[in-house]
């Protein structure tokens, strides 16, 4: 048997950094058919799958061939100004999925396709056993119930306010929420919610600095892999923002949000998530960060059928030579933006050469593999290595010259056009995930990870609806992100629910107390008094708001309340004002008379 070497084998002496931002540099599309073939899934959906098998499963993914230099025998790469020659790189489709299957689905059958009954119900029976062994007494939870929790939160998303409490409170209470469940039931279920029974998990499993909520990250990054691969992938850091403490907890100066966790991700043209792990630091001391970040691209590329000539983009975290070989063994293509220090041997002209050719010169080297590495000045000068485009055929770009005060043309070449069309994946998935997120917090740190998983799982259910729709019912429009996000939430918050009162869950044997008379929201003493606009409505006939035993139809609509005024009572002179001035003196008549 050959000899398997690692990725640490080859990634050896590879200067670290410590920024990873995916910057755009200019656009090109050139979509090709090829030979179709059925599509099946990377992972198959196991019930009983750990962790542990999932590791051993990337990790032997992630051996390099045995064709691979070590460290002490590490190819040699000759850089030559040479001709560079374009492989064939058609994209070999799948067979494209059935969308006439999920003709007439709602975004809530979008959504439950991610987020199983069977991951819901595992929840149910973890939470209701981790709060037993905590406190004794079960919270006595279903997997319906977890779903009202699921559907709170996306409404509170679509609605947010500055804490958990205000959507219960009577000036500013959301009925979306607070009619569903009571704040108590609520806040309870959040302290318990659970995914993993603490004592039922190996030493081994634990090593995995994420065991509470790896199940759920197992099943829900095993349903995200059903759909069919887009040709172009962009893989990189995704950032959920936490301040608490925790070890996992990063800062990130290059970032929106400087603090939080990093998620590694595989993210589709469309924005679509289709891999993802989360960073667990320095797993391995003697290792470089360098070599992480190749282990993590050949991990969120290890699920990628070879051969079918797909194109990943990465920035300058990932990117390095011995990385690109590999990857085009297995039929993957690659761009990605790559630091001067990691092409050793490689005589490229500096930045202040390029600056005195003027703005878009640049300079370019190709190696005996066939990998070309190019140097464009714009702004400044940006490093990029490609295995299947070049520079030609170069473009024009329209940028103000500040010197000059006047617009002026300089060249693109291919590899940037490439680059900024396809790397753009994350920067989409970013935008949409923080537009209807609610940032609710926790004692437990992983439920922010939880939170944003469910927040991913609507996205990829929308983009995935926007696709069947575009197939299916081109004329018809597409309902907005917002809209979505709200009918998913009501269709979990009420689909297939029985509304029921407030407290722990009881025997049906058990007749339901009658629900609590809520105290009508009463109106602000300035509003109540400020003599305008206080129109009298005759309405069904109730009970005085000021004289508890008298019956009234007339009906303050600014006020909302009823109050005695009839044809018999009305306010004609100065003496009839002041005959009813003290029965009426909280009266918001009073005050729109006196106006």
């Amino acid at each position: 048997m050959a000899k398997k070497y690692s990725v640490e084998d080859v990634l050896k002496k590879i200067v670290d950094g410590n920024s990873s931002d995916m910057e755009p540099l200019g656009e090109d599309d050139d979509e090709e058919e090829g030979e179709e073939e059925e599509w099946t899934p990377a992972a198959e959906i196991g019930e009983n799958q750990d962790s542990s098998d999932n590791d051993e499963r990337l990790e032997g993914d992630t051996t390099l061939k045995s064709s691979a230099s070590s460290e002490g025998k590490r190819k040699a790469y000759q850089w030559k100004r040479q001709q560079f020659e374009p492989p064939s790189v058609e994209f070999v489709e799948y067979v494209k999925e059935d969308s006439q299957e999920r003709l007439g689905w709602t975004p809530y059958m979008y959504f439950k396709d991610f987020v199983t009954d069977e991951m819901l119900q595992e929840i149910s029976e973890e939470t209701n056993l981790y709060s037993m062994q905590k406190d004794g007494m079960s919270v006595n939870t279903n997997a319906q119930e977890i779903e009202q929790i699921l559907g709170m939160y996306l409404h509170m998303g679509l609605v947010q306010m500055p804490n958990l409490r205000a959507y219960w409170e009577m000036e500013t209470r959301y009925p979306a929420v607070c009619d569903v469940m009571s704040r108590g039931r609520f806040m309870n279920l959040l302290t318990q919610i659970h995914f993993q029974d603490n004592l039922n998990v190996s030493e081994e499993a634990k090593r995995d600095k994420v065991w509470k909520l790896r199940p759920w990250l197992e099943k829900l990054r095993q349903r995200f892999l059903c759909v069919p691969p887009e040709e172009c992938h962009a893989v990189d850091q995704i950032i959920v923002p936490f301040k608490g403490k925790s070890h996992l907890r990063c800062y990130m100066p290059g970032k929106p949000h400087k603090w939080g966790f990093r998620m590694w991700g595989r993210i589709g043209q469309s924005g679509y998530l289709y891999d993802f792990d989360v960073c667990q630091g320095g797993e391995n001391p003697d290792k470089e960060k360098s070599d992480v970040a190749g282990d993590v691209v050949l991990k969120m590329t290890s699920t990628l059928p070879p051969g079918r000539n797909h194109k990943v983009f990465a920035d300058d975290f990932f990117t390095s030579v011995p990385l690109v070989e590999h990857l085009k063994q297995r039929g993957i293509y690659y761009i990605g933006i790559v630091r001067r220090n990691r092409v050793k041997n490689c005589q490229l002209m500096d930045e202040r050469e390029l600056r005195t050719k003027g703005r878009g010169s640049l300079d370019f080297r190709v190696n005996q593999e066939n990998t070309i590495i190019v140097r464009w000045c714009n702004s400044k000068a940006v490093n990029l290595l490609s295995s299947f485009v070049g520079v030609e055929p170069l473009s024009t770009l329209r940028r103000w010259d500040q010197k000059a005060k006047t617009y002026t043309v300089i060249p693109r070449p291919a590899i940037v056009d490439a680059y900024n069309r396809f790397a753009g994946g994350l920067d989409l998935l970013d935008t949409l995930s923080a537009l209807y997120k609610f940032s609710l917090r926790s004692r437990r740190w992983y439920i922010y990870i939880w939170w944003h998983t469910v927040t991913v799982a609507v996205i990829n259910a929308w983009i995935r609806y926007r696709r069947d729709l575009e197939k299916l019912q081109p004329w018809q429009e597409p309902l907005p992100l917002r809209r979505f996000q709200a009918s998913v939430g009501t269709a979990l918050t009420s689909a297939g629910k029985v509304k029921k009162c407030s407290g722990p869950l009881s025997s049906p044997d058990v007749t339901p107390a009658p629900p609590r008379k809520r105290k009508a929201t009463e109106v602000p003493p300035d509003v109540r008094k400020d003599g305008l606009d206080h129109v009298p409505t005759w309405e069904l006939r109730q009970r005085c708001k000021c004289c508890s035993g008298r019956l009234t139809h007339v009906y303050c609509q600014k006020c909302r309340v009823h109050l005695c005024l009839n044809k018999h009572r009305n306010f004609d002179s100065d003496v009839e004002k002041s005959r009813f001035a003290s029965i009426m003196a909280q009266s918001c008549f009073v005050n729109c008379i006196n106006g």
